[in-house]
């Protein structure tokens, strides 16, 4: 009997660290986000920045840098998701980006609050089968 008890924490506890591997993995994910748009949206403050026209390089990713020539005042196209763009003011857009992070880091709160409540649970059921094991 206490073996179906051990039995059944040891599967309890392997499903919880499935469970918090993927969560892990989703929180790498959205950080990765959050970092990227925190990168877009300083390239928007620095473009906001400049006086009349001025050459910059422009980050497209991977590393890659396109040499562009900027106007003071120059708008930008801000995805609203589902192929909606909206053409506004570089403060919109760092706006519209800041609200993207935002909404980021609260799902981050989230995610870490779920991690730590399944990382409770796994060390819950880990002095239960520590006990179980003493009992023996």
């Amino acid at each position: 009997m206490e073996e179906e008890k051990s039995t059944a924490y040891l599967a309890l506890l392997e499903a919880y660290r499935e469970e918090l591997e993927n969560v892990d993995k989703q929180i790498i994910y959205i950080q990765a986000l959050v970092n990227d748009y925190t990168r877009a949206k300083m390239t928007v403050e620095k473009l906001n920045e400049v006086d009349e026209e001025t050459e910059i390089l422009v980050p497209i990713g991977g590393g890659v840098f396109i040499p562009m020539k900027v106007k003071k005042g120059v708008k930008a196209l801000v995805s609203e998701g589902a192929d909606v763009f909206i053409e506004g003011s570089l403060d919109y857009a760092g706006e519209a980006i800041q609200r993207k992070i935002d909404e980021l880091n609260e799902g981050l709160t989230r995610l870490n609050d779920i991690a730590n409540q399944i990382r409770q649970k796994m060390e819950e059921i880990s002095e239960k089968l520590q006990e179980e094991r003493k009992d023996v």
